[in-house]
């Protein structure tokens, strides 16, 4: 249908106080739909531990630590593989249906698991079959939060992708606890993609990308689902078009004046790598990994399984947290609290493993103090470093560079994760002590970035916030 005829045609109605609540209410729908991918992606980064006592011990087949440390790892391969096309794919056949088709590899992969008793190679293939859909889901569901909502939404929708993740990772906790083996875990976690498939059907896709491909009818159906059906599409249409313009005469401009042309290019990427090199190299994916491993270390009498659920929980609430203010005091703010707090506590994990690495004795009381200290190193990680950095590119890129900037983060990020799962539990087990030192040392050198080079985003529209790192 020709977009003339909306331009000239559509109802321009104003929407009442109840229709806005109501299409923040679809909104926040059809992002929490989209991110139940993401709550499946948490069961693959949590679903294999080395913890004894949540299987059969027909059904556990212990491995060398080599072998373990490819069977938690191998999913990350997957996922920078996965995250490489996310992008054009998710450009050329939409956000919508790019997701539907992940949940395949998902629920294939769980399979594998599920055959892989006896077989080092069957885990490994199921597990990389999984992160192929982890990588591209990380991708894939921050654009389509940033397509479908408005930008009152925007901060809580994009924190939707960590919270789920921090769902799906309690879930696996509290599965590989309370079932009993592993065949039953896989299949509770292969439930969840095939749930997401029956539910998002529903759901429509991004506007933005159907107007791009010049499907008007169907992407004002989608906004009239999404903000309501006396939504003022002809505005919002004429918003798509001014961004893409602005975008166009933007980068015309840049590619015209070379040293604009660095300035701001190199802006944007430093600022997107740079947050996940502080995220990956906080060490929170090692922790989330091996919680169990540290706890034993310690010589904790908290049951490691117990200790998993605990902290599980704290950053499920943290992730909450985040989603109720990142768009009441802003992306800046958050991700300062965040790294600062996550200095202190690695730096008293530094401490701790000091004194168990000099045989000093730690009263039984004191060695709760491990718990404690993980459990808020995790939370402060939910609240700013952990979500953010995922969304964030979205917000600072031209919309039609956002796939390509998106999926080289994604990328960047799951290579950092690769190397941090592949050795953490050899530098914790030989010296654990340089091993937070240095991500101490990072984390604090990540919050003088946020502080110098990070601009805020908060209630800026993309064009304000392409002036200002132009400016």
């Amino acid at each position: 249908m020709d977009r003339k005829k909306f331009r000239e045609n559509d109802r321009l109605i104003g929407t009442t106080k109840e229709e806005e609540a109501k299409s923040g209410h679809r909104q926040l729908l059809a992002c929490f739909l989209a991110s139940l991918m993401s709550l499946s992606a948490g069961t693959v980064i949590a679903g294999w531990s080395p913890t004894e006592g949540n299987s059969k011990e027909e059904d556990l087949k212990m491995w060398s630590t080599e072998q373990e440390s490819w069977i938690i790892s191998i999913y990350v391969v997957g996922a920078l593989i996965g995250a490489l096309p996310a992008g054009f794919l998710g450009q050329k056949y939409g956000r919508k249906t790019l997701l539907l088709w992940l949940a395949a590899p998902m629920i294939a992969g769980w399979i594998l698991c599920l055959l892989r008793l006896e077989s080092l190679f069957l885990e490994c293939l199921g597990r990389f079959v999984c992160g192929i859909s982890v990588g591209a889901t990380t991708v894939a569901v921050p654009l389509y939060a940033r397509e479908v909502s408005s930008d009152v939404l925007r901060g809580r929708t994009g924190v939707f992708l960590d919270f789920m993740l921090c769902v799906g990772i309690l879930y696996a906790y509290v599965a590989r606890t309370v079932l009993d083996g592993v065949r039953q875990f896989c299949l509770a976690c292969a439930v969840v993609p095939v749930t997401f498939v029956v539910l998002f059907a529903y759901v429509p896709e991004s506007p933005v990308h159907l107007y791009s491909v010049g499907q008007y009818e169907q992407a004002a159906s989608a906004l009239r689902w999404l903000r309501g059906r006396w939504f003022n599409v002809k505005k919002e249409f004429d918003q798509i078009e001014t961004s893409k313009c602005l975008d166009d005469e933007l980068f015309d401009r840049v590619r015209k004046m070379s040293d604009l042309n660095k300035k701001f290019l190199a802006k944007v990427t430093i600022i997107s790598f740079g947050l996940v090199l502080v995220q990956r190299m906080s060490g929170a994916g090692g922790v989330i990994q091996y919680s169990s491993t540290l706890f034993k270390m310690s010589g904790s009498t908290i049951e490691p399984n117990t200790a998993c659920i605990i902290v599980g929980t704290f950053q499920l609430v943290a992730s909450g947290v985040s989603f109720l203010l990142v768009d009441k005091v802003g992306r800046r703010t958050l991700l300062l609290t965040s790294s600062a707090v996550i200095t202190t506590c690695l730096s008293l994990l530094v401490v701790y493993f000091s004194l168990i690495e000099k045989e000093t004795q730690i009263e039984s009381p004191w060695r709760i103090s491990l718990l404690f200290i993980l459990c808020v190193f995790i939370s402060a990680f939910r609240l700013g470093l952990g979500p953010i950095p995922w969304f964030i590119s979205t917000e600072l890129s031209p919309a039609s560079y956002g796939s390509r900037i998106q999926s080289m983060a994604a990328c960047f990020s799951w290579s950092l994760s690769f190397v941090i799962m592949k050795t953490f539990k050899i530098f914790v087990e030989a010296n654990p002590v340089l091993l937070w030192f240095t991500f101490a040392a990072i984390s604090a050198a990540g919050f003088l970035f946020v502080l110098f080079y990070v601009p805020e985003t908060n209630n800026k529209s993309r064009e304000q916030i392409h002036i200002e790192l132009i400016g």
